[in-house]
């Protein structure tokens, strides 16, 4: 939570996961653990103080911090002595800027708290934000964040506002301040009329000094070479946060705007392509002309022997997405093709960007052989994955060991299973990764139930009711309560029930699973081992 202070711990990117550009997935585990944290530290506080803790204007809140105010009220639903009470939540700041107007979106986290609140009734009462209410000398993200918004709206030089914005932007990715990113970007496009490509270089120098963030995979900023890259640039992270959103249409828009510009490099030409079908496939269903927007994505990259590593990376992406495209027509052949086109495109490549790829396509190849049926296959392949350059992270083994025990109950293998699951709990236990313990150990308890050993069973159910219970999950804590009564062969209490439906994270899950506790069908619901680890974190779906 306060990256430049001393501490003893692994940096939380070493550990969790962040959003992901390329794939437009908003999911960020390590947004999910600072949160988690935060609420963890409030609902503690009432409880040791013996008195609420009372939020006032939680409406004016950023809509990432919304949702962590959001896991302190589930979780004092469920933790004994704290209490939360909510002040004039319908008072909100004025938006930003007509890209940044989030009204719909604070709506749904405040009725998802039990609130009657319509956007009719929100009152921009708060004080705005801007560089005067911003406190600057904040540590860590928090306050370079706010030091490049007052960069940004300040009266400084256009090429210093246009740095903030750029570095802003690229920041308030991470942290998942998608309001920031909405009006630094339409600040942007405004600064960047008339400016000069032969100082474009120069300012996205600047403005990568600025931001504070390691060589990454997300908003590369090599291809950005003339004042149209750069516009687009601010387009694209316009149509980012509007589809992280929901707002697909919207998003489509947006990308699709990328490619105005008379001056823009092919890569950037390319990325337009690639984000608009990735809206088409992903979001909106959509494959014809998804497949109509790769088409041109690769007739927009020269095609030669001599392409440069960043076209050679491009087409790989756009030829990973194709694959895409023919997985959803399941067409199995045609896809696994496309991805060994897309590894001989970054062969020899190790760049951030090259190596997100090539992680992302062997396990991608190692999908496809499960799908087909050819599990040795898939082993192998994900036996390669591990060796992969750029999987060595510390969060690595945690993921590959899951998908390695999936793999082998899918050929009858339960002992190896059970191996690399030990590995994945082990992991989750090093790293205090309460989410992950209480997902694979309620999923272990089921495979342990269903092979008869139900003593260890209920030594699993029990883990994950006391991890649940450490982020204050009430559905998860009701799932552990009906398997561990499923080991003793008894139908779990209304209380089960009960806590189930003080879900809001779950509540409609919630809500079926409370009503197979009271029909006495409730283990049927209890989650088996999957082949893949990943596992939405955000409170909302705001994709829905």
């Amino acid at each position: 939570m306060f990256p430049d202070a001393d501490h003893d711990g692994p940096p939380i990117a070493e550990i969790a996961l962040a959003p992901s550009e390329r794939r437009l997935h908003r999911e960020s585990e390590q947004n999910y653990r600072v949160l988690s944290a935060a609420a963890t530290a409030l609902c503690t506080g009432s409880a040791e103080l013996g008195a609420p803790l009372l939020v006032e204007g939680l409406g004016g809140t950023d809509l990432a911090s919304l949702r962590g105010f959001m896991r302190a009220v589930e979780r004092a639903r469920v933790q004994p002595d704290a209490d939360i009470l909510l002040e004039s939540p319908h008072l909100i700041r004025t938006p930003l800027a007509g890209a940044a107007d989030f009204r719909a979106e604070r709506v749904r986290c405040l009725r998802r708290m039990g609130l009657d609140i319509g956007v009719a009734d929100l009152v921009p009462q708060l004080p705005s934000a801007g560089p005067d209410p911003v406190d600057t000398s904040a540590a860590g993200n928090a306050g370079r964040e706010a030091r490049l918004w007052a960069g940004a709206f300040g009266d400084g030089m256009a090429f210093d506002r246009l740095a903030a914005v750029l570095a802003g932007c690229r920041l308030g990715f991470f942290s998942g301040n998608w309001e920031a990113m909405a009006a630094l970007a339409e600040l942007g496009r405004r600064l960047l009329e008339g400016f000069p490509d032969n100082r474009v270089e120069e300012l996205i120098a600047a403005a990568r000094a600025q931001d504070g963030q390691a060589e990454a995979i997300e908003f590369e900023a090599g291809i950005v070479r003339t004042s149209d890259d750069a516009r687009a640039f601010l387009a694209k992270m316009l149509g980012v946060q509007a589809t992280f959103r929901g707002r697909q249409d919207q998003a489509l828009e947006y990308f699709r705007a990328m490619r105005a510009g008379e001056r823009l490099s092919p890569e950037v030409r390319a990325q337009s392509h690639l984000y608009s079908a990735l809206t088409l496939t992903k979001r909106l269903e959509q494959v014809g002309e998804a497949i109509v927007e790769l088409d041109e994505g690769f007739a927009a990259l020269p095609n030669s022997t001599s392409q440069s590593d960043s076209v050679r990376r491009e087409r790989g992406w756009l030829h990973n997405l194709r694959a895409l495209t023919h997985f959803a027509q399941r067409e199995l052949r045609d896809a696994f093709g496309h991805e060994k086109r897309a590894l001989v495109c970054i062969e020899g490549l190790n760049d951030p960007s090259s190596i997100h790829l090539r992680i992302n396509l062997l396990s991608n190849v190692s999908v496809l052989q499960e799908k087909a049926g050819h599990h040795a296959q898939a082993v192998s392949t994900w036996a390669r994955f591990k060796r992969a350059a750029g999987s060595s992270s510390a969060g690595f083994v945690k993921h590959h060991a899951y998908r390695a025990a999936g793999l082998a109950l899918l050929m009858g293998e339960r002992d190896a299973a059970l191996e690399d699951l030990s590995k994945t709990l082990a992991c989750t236990a090093e790293f205090n990764d309460d989410f992950h313990e209480t997902e694979v150990s309620l999923e272990v308890g089921r495979l342990l139930l269903d092979s008869g050993t139900a003593a260890q069973a209920a030594e699993h159910y029990d883990r994950a009711d006391a991890a649940a219970g450490r982020i204050g999950d009430p559905y998860r804590m009701a799932l552990a309560q009906v398997g561990r009564a499923a080991t003793v062969g008894t139908a779990p209490g209304a209380q089960t029930g009960a806590v189930a439906r003080l879900s809001l994270t779950h509540p409609e899950r919630a809500e079926r699973l409370a009503a197979s506790v009271a029909a006495g069908e409730a283990s049927e619901l209890l989650p088996r081992v999957r082949t893949k680890l990943n596992r939405p974190f955000d409170l909302i779906n705001f994709q829905e």
